[in-house]
C-alpha cells in the first residue's frame, strides 16, 4: 500500500515555453525561473554541471535518489443507457488516465498485457466481446468516442552503447474501437523514458516523460579514486568547513568531467521517439526545446509530449532539466511543482521550498509563462487549485516522508498560499501560516472560493477556509474528530464525503472509514456520520488513488480489504450517501471468481478462494447496475441492493 502511495505521488509534467523576447532578458526575480538552452553545446555544459554536483553529493553527502513529486457513443440501436459514471477527476473537462473506462454500452479495461472490451448493456447480458493483445503491458488509458489511447512499457526499443542512458521506454498505443468486437491497433508511439502522468483536454493529450541521463560509471569510479586526492571531510565538522571541502572537490572534478563530456555528442543526450507511422528513430525534441532552472539542474530530463488523440500527426515535445512530481491542470493552465530537497546534503537544516512552474495550454502550443516558490512540502495534486486566475497551494513545513522540520527552531505547521502571475513570476499575494503545529497535511481540497484541509497527529482537524479574497485567505472553522481523512470529495452543495482511517483520541488507528461532513456553516463544520469497517488492517485503494472512488447517484463504491477475527475480505464496499447520513448497502466479494479461474499469479501452481487473491480495483455504475472489476473478473449487482447478483464475467476461466 505504501509503495502504491509513493508511486502515486511521483508525477511529473511540464510544457513548451514561448520564444525568448528580443533584446536583453528581463531581470530574474525568482530563483525558480526557467532559462532556455541556447544550443546543444550549452546542453552538454548543463549536463556536465549536473554530473559534477551529483558526484559531490555522492562523495560528501547522502544522495536521495528518488523524485518528489462528451457525450457517450451509442451501440447503434438507439436504446443504449443514458446514465453512467465517469472517471473521477480533479477538474471537470480535464481527463486523467485510468485502467477502466466506460461509455455506458461497453466497459474497457487494460490488464495483463491486453485491452479487454466488455459489452455492458443490457446489464443481464454482460459478456466479454473482444480482447486485443498489447505487448506493452498497459496500465492506463484514455477513451474518446471510437478511439482509445493506452500507456504501457515498451522495453528496450532504443539501442544505446552508453550505460548511463535510460533503458526504459513508454509505449503509447492508438486503437480504433469503432467495431467493439474487432478492435484495431492503428499506431504505436514509443517514447524514450518512463511515463509519469498524462492529461487530456478534448482531443489534446499531454504525456509526461522522465528520461534518466544517469551517471557514467567511469565518473563514479573517478570520484572515489584515492589517486584523485579529493579533500576529506569530518562529518562532525561545522557546515562552513564541509562546504569548503565540497567547493574544493568541485574545482578538482569539473575539468575532468568536462574532458569526459567532450567526447559525447550532445544530441545523444536528447530523448528519442519511434513512431510506427514512419518506423524511424528520431530525437523527441531539439536542444533548444529544453529549459533549465536558474540553479543546478538534475541528471534527468522531464518532457511533455503533445499529440492529437484522433489525428495521425507527429508528436511534439519540450523538455526541462529538472525533476517534478506534483501536477495540477485546469482547462487553461498546467502547474508542475518540485521541492528542493533533491540537493539536501543529508545533514543540517533541510530546505523544503517548493518551486512551481506554470505552463499555458492552448492545444499543441504549451507555453512556459511563470515560476514561483512557496515554503514547505506539497502532498499531492489536490494541494493545488486554480480559481479566477489565482493558484491556491497547501504545504506542510515538514518532509511528508521523513517528518523532518524545515527549521529546528520553529515548530513545523501547515500553510495555505495564494499566488498570482505577475509577468514571469508567480507572486505570493495571500497566505495563512502556522495551521495545526506539529501535524501534517493528510488531505486538501479547493472548491471555488472555499477550501478544506485535513491534518493529523492523533486526531483529525478538518479546517474550512474562505478563499473568496485571494489577498486575505482565512480559516473560518475547525472540527476535531479521531482518525484522519485522506481524500475529500464534494457532495451535494454543502457536504463532503471522505475516505480515511478512524482512530482513537490517542491516535491509534481502528479501521477504514467513510465520513460525511456538513460544511453548510463554514464557521462550524460538523461530522454528520461515519462508517468504520474492519480493524487496523482495513484499507482501500481510494485512500491514495481517487480514481478508485466512485460516487454516482448518491451511491459510493470503493475497493475494500480487511482482516478481522481471522476472516479476510477483498471486494467492493457500497454505501448509500445522503446529506442526513451514511448507510452500508452491502459488499461484493470476488473470492469465488478466483476459484473458477486459472491462477494468474506465476508464484502459485493453483488458485484457491483465499480472499487476498481477489483484488477489486474499480467500480462503474450504468443505470441501476453496479459493476465491480477485479484482476479475475467482473460482477454486475443491483446498485441499491448489492446482494443481488445480475451477471458475472470471468477474465481467465479455468478449462
Amino acid at each position: 500500500m505504501r509503495l502504491t502511495l509513493l508511486i502515486s505521488l511521483f508525477a511529473f509534467l511540464l510544457g513548451c515555453p514561448p520564444d525568448p523576447p528580443e533584446g536583453d532578458p528581463p531581470p530574474l526575480t525568482s530563483d525558480a525561473w526557467l532559462l532556455r538552452v541556447a544550443s546543444c553545446d550549452e546542453l552538454r555544459t548543463d549536463v556536465t554541471d549536473a554530473w559534477v554536483e551529483s558526484l559531490v553529493q555522492g562523495r560528501y553527502g547522502y544522495w536521495l535518489d528518488f523524485a518528489e513529486d462528451d457525450a457517450a457513443p451509442s451501440n447503434g440501436d438507439g436504446q443504449g443507457p443514458t446514465d453512467y459514471s465517469e472517471t473521477n477527476t480533479q477538474e471537470e473537462g480535464v481527463d486523467e488516465p485510468d485502467l477502466v473506462e466506460t461509455d455506458g454500452d461497453f466497459i474497457y479495461l487494460v490488464q495483463r498485457g491486453q485491452l479487454t472490451i466488455v459489452d455492458s448493456w443490457p446489464a443481464a447480458d454482460t459478456a466479454t466481446v473482444s480482447t486485443l493483445a498489447l505487448d506493452s503491458n498497459p496500465w492506463s488509458m484514455f477513451l474518446d468516442g471510437d478511439r482509445i489511447v493506452t500507456f504501457g512499457w515498451a522495453g528496450d526499443v532504443f539501442p544505446t552503447d552508453e550505460d548511463w542512458r535510460s533503458s526504459g521506454s513508454t509505449r503509447v498505443s492508438f486503437i480504433d474501437v469503432s467495431d467493439r468486437a474487432n478492435p484495431v491497433l492503428l499506431r504505436t508511439l514509443d517514447l524514450d523514458g518512463w511515463m509519469a502522468d498524462a492529461r487530456r483536454i478534448g482531443d489534446d493529450v499531454y504525456v509526461v516523460l522522465d528520461t534518466w541521463m544517469g551517471m557514467p560509471w567511469e565518473l563514479w569510479d573517478m570520484a572515489w579514486s584515492e589517486d584523485l586526492e579529493l579533500p576529506e571531510v569530518d562529518w562532525e565538522a561545522p557546515e562552513d568547513e564541509r562546504e569548503a571541502a565540497r567547493e574544493e572537490a568541485r574545482e578538482i572534478l569539473r575539468p575532468l568531467v568536462e574532458e569526459f563530456a567532450q567526447d559525447i555528442d550532445p544530441t545523444e543526450l536528447l530523448p528519442r521517439q519511434l513512431d510506427s507511422l514512419d518506423g524511424a528513430i528520431t530525437p523527441l525534441m531539439d536542444c533548444t526545446d529544453i529549459y533549465k532552472p536558474r540553479d543546478n539542474g538534475d541528471v534527468s530530463l522531464l518532457s511533455v509530449v503533445h499529440f492529437d488523440m484522433h489525428a495521425d500527426e507527429p508528436a511534439s515535445a519540450t523538455g526541462l532539466l529538472s525533476d517534478g512530481w506534483t501536477v495540477y491542470a485546469s482547462l487553461d493552465n498546467l502547474y508542475v511543482a518540485r521541492s528542493s530537497w533533491w540537493w539536501w546534503w543529508g545533514f543540517g537544516d533541510l530546505d523544503l521550498t517548493t518551486h512551481i512552474h506554470k505552463f499555458q495550454l492552448a492545444g499543441g502550443e504549451t507555453d512556459y509563462v511563470a515560476s514561483g516558490e512557496v515554503p514547505g512540502w506539497m502532498l499531492n495534486q489536490f494541494s493545488m487549485s486554480e480559481y479566477d486566475g489565482y493558484l491556491r497551494v497547501a504545504t506542510t513545513d515538514r518532509d511528508w516522508w521523513w517528518g523532518t522540520p524545515v527549521d529546528d527552531e520553529v515548530e513545523a505547521a501547515n500553510n495555505i498560499f495564494v499566488m498570482e502571475q505577475r509577468g514571469a513570476d508567480l507572486d505570493l499575494v495571500g497566505e495563512v501560516r502556522g495551521i495545526a503545529p506539529g501535524e501534517q497535511i493528510q488531505a486538501a481540497r479547493f472548491l471555488g472560493p472555499r477550501g478544506f484541509l485535513v491534518t493529523f497527529l492523533r486526531i483529525d482537524p478538518l479546517f474550512t477556509l474562505d478563499l473568496s479574497d485571494p489577498y486575505n485567505p482565512a480559516i473560518l472553522g475547525e472540527l476535531e474528530v479521531p482518525g484522519f481523512s485522506s481524500y475529500l470529495h464534494p457532495f451535494e452543495e454543502d457536504h463532503l464525503l471522505a475516505t480515511g482511517m478512524d482512530g482513537t483520541d490517542e491516535g491509534v488507528i481502528t479501521g477504514f472509514s467513510v465520513s460525511l461532513y456538513d460544511v453548510s456553516d463554514m464557521s462550524a463544520p460538523a461530522l454528520t456520520d461515519r462508517i468504520t469497517l474492519g480493524s487496523e488492517w482495513g484499507w482501500s485503494e481510494s485512500l491514495w488513488d481517487h480514481h478508485a472512488f466512485t460516487l454516482h447517484r448518491g451511491v459510493l463504491s470503493v475497493p475494500f480489504y480487511s482482516w478481522e477475527n481471522d476472516v479476510g475480505f477483498s471486494g467492493l464496499l457500497v454505501v448509500d450517501a445522503e446529506t442526513t447520513g451514511l448507510t452500508e448497502l452491502g459488499r461484493v466479494d470476488h473470492a469465488d471468481l478466483v476459484g473458477d479461474s486459472v491462477c494468474i499469479y506465476e508464484w502459485e501452481d493453483a488458485c484457491t478462494t483465499d480472499w487476498w487473491y481477489a483484488q477489486v480495483r474499480r467500480s462503474v455504475v450504468i443505470e441501476d447496475n453496479l459493476f465491480s472489476i477485479s484482476d479475475y473478473g467482473l460482477k454486475v449487482n443491483e446498485l441499491e441492493n448489492p446482494a443481488v447478483e445480475i451477471a458475472r464475467v470471468l477474465f481467465w476461466p479455468a478449462p
